[in-house]
């Protein structure tokens, strides 16, 4: 049931692809033929359209399930670019991008250590002066803010609720699928961990990067307190 749930979800997630690649490209500054690492990519929403636009894409997840339908959709679109399976903690890339995009609050599942590390891991995969782009949930905006959502899928199948509580800097994500078909409810549960902008900074420069700016959302705003997001562009500095 939840890989169907999934199989749908991709049909209608975001309409903007178009305005967040072309905020990707227009911040990262890259030349043409550049070499970018989409750090899970999930089912290449992202990969594929830079891709298109001429750069040499690798895109990872942990998810066979997504880079089943990445491939799929990659070949429909006659895209060219490449799909591998990695957990974050286990890159072994060495120099070989010149930018590593993680979209999608997809970092900062670990522990404070392994997520350093994570980091380190993508400075050692890009070359000198490479660059990382970051989006994450702005925890400044998720004190402030009711988190907890409820939505019935578009067909009707499925409805949705998800819950957010957050504790000493974690986000404790509850998530509960209903299908209404047949009354199932599938129950999942995630630790985040949610960081300030400072925090961000902290580790960052303790695992060889320096910020060079910070954006709100897709829109090339400023990053602010009341920024949902936390966008933030980072060089590689060892």
């Amino acid at each position: 049931m939840i890989r169907e749930f999934f199989d749908d979800y991709k049909s209608y997630s975001p309409a903007n692809t178009q305005q967040e690649i072309y905020f990707i490209m227009q911040v990262l500054n890259l030349p043409a033929a550049a070499r970018i690492l989409d750090l899970y990519c999930g089912y290449g929403r992202h990969a594929i359209q830079l891709a298109k636009n001429g750069f040499r894409v690798t895109g990872v997840d942990p998810t066979q399930a997504f880079l089943d339908i990445a491939r799929q959709k990659a070949r429909e679109e006659m895209a060219e670019l490449e799909f591998q399976q990695y957990d974050m903690r286990c890159l072994d890339f060495h120099q070989k991008f010149d930018a590593v995009i993680n979209m999608f609050a997809t970092f900062g599942y670990f522990s404070d250590e392994e997520n350093l590390n994570v980091l380190k891991l993508i400075a050692q995969s890009l070359q000198s002066k490479g660059v990382l782009l970051m989006d994450l949930l702005n925890r400044d905006w998720m004190v402030r803010n009711n988190l907890n959502r409820y939505w019935r899928h578009p067909g009707g199948d499925y409805v949705v609720s998800y819950k957010v509580e957050l504790q000493n800097g974690v986000a404790v994500m509850k998530r509960e699928i209903t299908n209404q078909n047949t009354g199932v409810k599938t129950k999942y549960e995630f630790f985040l961990r949610s960081y300030s902008l400072p925090e961000l900074d902290l580790i960052m420069q303790a695992s060889g990067f320096h910020i060079v700016n910070a954006y709100g959302n897709f829109d090339n705003e400023p990053y602010s307190p009341d920024s949902p997001r936390m966008i933030v562009l980072a060089e590689k500095t060892v």
